[in-house]
């Protein structure tokens, strides 16, 4: 029998192995997926604050969506810092100063932008850059960026957040442009509250 090596079946075999097709699911595993059809908003954590954990039903949904186990989530922290280094030596002068902003910033901070990535630590790594870039070209959007003026202009209510959450865990923004004043608050001064918002949810 002549075995034909393919290197799209070995993709695709590849492929099935770290998504986790063919794995055996455990009872308590299932269990966790089924209540993830049946989540309210109280099974959430709180909008505001760090989560002391994250729920059982969360990680099973990374694990689900994203391949995601803390061996892996580990290693790609570890793996996307040394790409950010890589970049450095070679690159721009924004790849340089990608480096020096993320050298002190926590695993939990990198690991918002390989999430959003899928775990593709390439494109994580894109996203960063335009991040710093963004940051640097608008300046004036960061300025006195801390968490008391962003409470306060939240329950200002520019923008409104929900308390809680929705069942999946998502935390949702209201804008009321009806009651909006537009004298008394500018559209700049509404877009850069949204974006101290977003930074720190």
């Amino acid at each position: 029998m002549t075995t034909i090596a393919s290197p799209l079946l070995a993709g695709a075999q590849a492929n099935h192995q770290s998504t986790g097709t063919f794995r055996p699911v455990s009872e308590e595993e299932q269990a966790l997926r089924t209540k993830l059809e049946r989540l309210s908003t109280s099974d959430h954590g709180p909008v505001f604050g760090k989560h002391e954990k994250i729920p059982e039903h969360t990680l099973q949904k990374a694990k689900d969506e994203l391949n995601e186990t803390s061996e892996k989530r580990e290693l790609a922290i570890k793996e996307l810092r040394e790409l950010i280094q890589e970049k450095a030596k070679d690159g721009d002068d924004i790849c340089k100063t990608v480096a020096d902003k993320m050298q002190e910033k926590e695993d939990a901070f990198l690991l918002r932008f390989i999430r959003a990535r899928k775990f593709d630590l390439n494109r994580a790594y894109d996203l960063i850059k335009g991040y710093v870039n963004f940051r640097q070209q608008y300046p004036e959007l960061f300025e006195n960026l801390v968490p008391e003026a962003v409470r306060s202009t939240i329950e200002a209510g520019y923008p409104g957040i929900l308390c809680n959450r929705d069942k999946y865990g998502r935390v949702v923004l209201l804008f009321n442009i009806e009651n909006w004043d537009y004298e008394e608050i500018t559209f700049d001064e509404v877009g850069i509250c949204s974006v101290k918002a977003f930074i720190f949810l």
